[in-house]
């Protein structure tokens, strides 16, 4: 790796801060900020810029069949009713008992381990993802977009975006490699807004290599031509994870 890259620096940090930077490579990131004024800037730069979005992330109650399903696999259900059992046994006949539940409990934990090691190699290569946090004055940030290029979904969320004058839309471009003409991706959601839609193939093919993304402001409805007519407000880099 040639850490001398600003562009490499900023990508490693916003994973870093995102926590999509796992195993060694972490690790040797950790020793690399240490060492580097410009890395820890870098880093507490994408702090600022992401904190924002996990305020605004609704908390997820997982689904209660989810710990019925962990409990299952790991050999839990037989722990809680052992715990039971000698619960019902005078604590002087008990020690034949909990050497009994401490294998079980050791043979449980082993299988959670396996499973949480093996889970990220597992899920990971399923889908390539993309995220842009696209920022206006001060680094404040507007809007989080997120592509699912596996499944074809684009996620676009309004953190502090102000809706414009009624006659105005704000418009989401992809701007693709080699300065060839930006691609739209639809009209951006203001106030607490968000919008949820399948993406074109070739758009998908587009994002994987383009080199950002722009925001114009256009006509309402969007723009007549298919490419921007209104001045480019905003711009926001792409990152993989």
């Amino acid at each position: 790796m040639r850490y001398s890259n600003p562009q490499l620096v900023q990508r490693l940090a916003a994973e870093y801060v995102l926590g999509t930077l796992t195993g060694r490579a972490r690790r040797r990131f950790e020793r690399w900020m240490t060492d580097s004024y410009h890395v820890r800037s870098a880093v507490w730069h994408w702090e600022r810029q992401l904190s924002p979005l996990s305020q605004a992330a609704n908390t997820v109650q997982p689904r209660a069949q989810v710990w019925e399903q962990v409990l299952e696999r790991t050999g839990g259900k037989a722990a809680i009713q052992a715990e039971r059992e000698i619960a019902r046994v005078p604590w002087f006949e008990r020690l034949g008992l909990w050497r009994g539940f401490s294998l079980a409990a050791t043979a449980a934990a082993l299988v959670l381990a396996v499973m949480l090691a093996r889970t990220p190699t597992e899920v990971a290569p399923q889908s390539q993802q993309y995220v842009a946090v696209v920022n206006g004055e001060q680094a404040k940030p507007l809007w989080l977009v997120r592509v699912d290029s596996e499944q074809g979904r684009l996620a676009i969320k309004s953190i502090n975006a102000a809706a414009p004058a009624a006659t105005k839309s704000y418009e989401l471009w992809i701007l693709p490699a080699g300065g060839a003409a930006p691609r739209s991706l639809g009209l951006l959601p203001t106030g607490t807004g968000s919008v949820d839609t399948e993406l074109a193939v070739e758009l998908r093919t587009l994002l994987a290599s383009a080199q950002g993304l722009a925001v114009s402001l256009e006509p309402a409805g969007g723009s007549p031509t298919g490419a921007p007519t209104g001045p480019v407000v905003y711009q926001a880099a792409i990152l993989s994870i």
